[in-house]
């Protein structure tokens, strides 16, 4: 007979062994990170205790359920998923016919347009994610609807809040501090067509009211947007001036968000175009275009953060920010990215950031050469110094890389 050999995990006491399971079965250990800020998660080498034996089976199942809070969305369309995904950096745990039969959920959160028709009537599409990951679900919403007004109008939203554990003839309960993490992200879902607040347990008629208080306050307009992006922007300056690089980088990504702009590693995500495009009404920005004033702060912010980084001599990212802005000008001139343009017809004066737009080049330029990239640094020098004529390090930069004859 083959001998049964105690765990020494039993032989600690509960108190201590809880800790153990609390630190192993904490989300945060099993979560995966990837480029650009892109997350996953991996329970397998964690869920190893659940075969250890039955005691540490039941006692460590029961901090798994404490620490992992799981919520089902359920929408009608394929795409959403991947746009969640893609564009709001939502980890999921489990998508399609798995998600659907997944029962260890504290809530279902169902969304579909009935007004609107669809070529095809599509089988429920259904995702999971970590309580702690709902916030990244219900910003990338706020943001598609600023992206596409009119879009929360069409749309219902049903919360259902559920206990997933307790046996059917026990009551069900879910504790006020674990409603109110669950509904209350879904106070930046505003305007919607309708809104229905369901579950067994029922939730509590103050979170509901909260919920309601939130829908009640309106969006930051564009006006505010922009206004406390050139406030945190200047705030960057002064710290760059004072020499704390890295929290001269955190203030211009935190003004990049204020004009939601998200910046994901190396992947940047500008929301709400139709948002700012108007002609805004507010104090000093009134009579300007809400989009150009937008487009102005982006191209100063990149300026900076491409400075920041040389200083920090990052020069990789420095080129990598500074070209993905020299691109977009040239995409949006219609010019393929391969092509060689002469410098005077590269730059444009007539930009609205035009001397901010030559400090990326120049920027970008300084990196390069840097990096021992002199050709290309010299073909954004020539257009550099198209953008600003009389600034002497730019001159100096240009001849410190001009080419040698004889």
């Amino acid at each position: 007979m083959t001998e049964i050999i105690p765990s020494r995990l039993l032989a600690i006491p509960a108190e201590i062994r809880e800790q153990i399971y609390a630190y192993i079965l904490h989300p945060d250990l099993s979560r995966r990170y990837h480029e650009n800020e892109y997350t996953s998660y991996d329970y397998r080498a964690a869920l190893v205790l659940f075969k250890i034996n039955r005691l540490i089976y039941i006692e460590s199942r029961k901090v798994f359920r404490q620490l992992n809070i799981f919520v089902r969305i359920e929408t009608p369309w394929p795409q959403a998923q991947d746009h969640v995904a893609s564009e709001g950096h939502v980890p999921m745990l489990a998508t399609g016919e798995k998600a659907m039969r997944f029962n260890g959920h504290h809530m279902t959160v169902s969304i579909d347009a009935p007004e609107v028709p669809l070529d095809e009537a599509p089988e429920q599409q259904a995702f999971l994610v970590l309580l702690g990951d709902l916030h990244l679900f219900t910003t990338m919403w706020y943001y598609s609807n600023l992206s596409h007004p009119g879009l929360n109008p069409q749309l219902r939203l049903a919360l259902k809040l559920r206990d997933p554990y307790t046996p059917e003839y026990e009551e069900k309960r879910v504790m006020k501090s674990l409603q109110r993490q669950l509904i209350l992200p879904f106070g930046d879902v505003r305007d919607l067509r309708s809104l229905i607040v369901t579950g067994d347990p029922a939730p509590y008629p103050s979170i509901e009211k909260e919920l309601k208080e939130l829908h009640a306050k309106p969006d930051a307009t564009p006006e505010h947007c922009l206004r406390e992006a050139t406030r945190l922007k200047a705030e960057g300056n002064e710290q760059l001036k004072k020499g704390n690089l890295k929290a001269a980088l955190k203030l211009y990504d935190q003004a990049f968000i204020a004009i939601h702009v998200v910046n994901k590693g190396r992947v940047r995500h500008i929301h709400a175009d139709r948002f700012f495009g108007r002609e805004l009404r507010d104090g000093n920005l009134a009579g300007k275009n809400g989009q150009s004033e937008r487009l102005v702060l982006r191209v100063q912010l990149v300026a900076n953060t491409c400075l920041v980084y040389n200083k920090l001599e990052n020069f990789d990212e420095a080129r990598f920010w500074g070209l993905r802005s020299i691109m977009a000008l040239r995409e949006a001139m219609g010019v393929d990215s391969n092509t060689d343009l002469p410098a005077q017809e590269e730059a444009v004066l007539g930009f609205p950031a035009a001397s901010e737009m030559g400090k990326i080049y120049f920027r970008t330029a300084v990196a390069m050469k840097a990096l021992d990239d002199k050709t290309n640094a010299r073909k954004l020098l020539r257009v550099a110094v198209i953008y600003l004529p009389n600034d002497p390090l730019v001159a100096a930069e240009l001849a410190s890389v001009a080419l040698r004859l004889g």
